[in-house]
């Protein structure tokens, strides 16, 4: 009788992590290794504004176990069918660890969609015959642009401040930024330079009431500081500062860069 219990318990374990790891939640998870950064759903428009379709693009953080590895993203668009897509590696860190990006696939966008459509993933990391999992403490990640219910476009796992678009005027640099919400009393700052550093300015970011939900908006323009002359190019970082700790997005190391315009006239 004992032995017969056992098998069954055993049986339906067994069925139970089929169908966790079939709908995507697979249950060997370890973020020790393998860490979303973050991610973001695109849509993708005509000339016209008309939506043609989606797809989502972000960073993962890599435990570097070995030189050969996968690193793959278990993703499904309609929730039923999922497909892997693998991630490309980006740069090794100061610490060893290593940065790698995707984009899955685009999707066109159906109209009887009513501008509604989402991705769920998890990430896989293979390497020296182990299986690593980060699916989001085992509900997968979400990514929704919806027309009936808050948008969750943006995600940080790992990463607590993130550029998320900037553009260039003829004499200011502007964008958005996505961060964790920590505490209420926050300052956002972004710090830019001309001349290699030399100098600094800085211009303070301001909070946009948003439908994003699982992360604030901020968005930022230099020309509230300074004027940035047309011909000029230069760098900027993301400076967070919260709980009395202040957290950077200098784009992995790399800072981010903007370019001289080619026409001082750009609005």
């Amino acid at each position: 009788m004992k032995k017969k219990l056992k098998r069954n318990a055993i049986a339906v374990i067994m069925c139970l992590t089929f169908m966790l790891t079939f709908n995507g939640l697979h249950i060997q998870a370890d973020t020790t290794h393998v860490q979303l950064f973050s991610s973001k759903l695109m849509t993708t428009y005509t000339n016209q504004g008309q939506i043609t379709g989606y797809y989502t693009t972000g960073y993962i953080y890599i435990n570097n176990l070995d030189y050969n590895k996968n690193v793959i993203v278990h993703y499904t668009y309609d929730g039923m069918n999922w497909m892997d897509q693998t991630a490309t590696y980006m740069k090794t860190l100061a610490d060893g660890s290593e940065v790698w990006s995707y984009s899955t696939p685009h999707q066109a966008y159906s109209p009887a969609h009513q501008y509604t459509y989402n991705c769920q993933f998890a990430i896989k990391y293979e390497v020296n015959g182990h299986t690593y999992w980060d699916n989001n403490g085992g509900n997968d990640y979400f990514l929704q642009n919806s027309s009936t219910s808050s948008n969750a476009t943006n995600i940080l796992s790992k990463s607590v401040v993130k550029l998320n678009r900037a553009g260039r005027s003829s004499n200011s640099i502007y964008g958005s930024i996505i961060l964790k919400d920590l505490g209420y009393d926050k300052v956002v700052k972004v710090r830019y330079t001309t001349d290699g550093w030399q100098t600094f300015h800085e211009t303070d970011a301001y909070y946009q009431p948003s439908s994003e939900t699982g992360v604030e908006v901020w968005e930022f323009n230099t020309i509230k500081n300074s004027y940035i002359p047309w011909s000029s190019g230069g760098q900027y970082v993301i400076r967070y500062i919260v709980n009395g700790v202040t957290y950077w997005d200098n784009n992995f190391g790399d800072n981010y860069s903007f370019s001289p315009t080619q026409d001082p006239n750009i609005p």
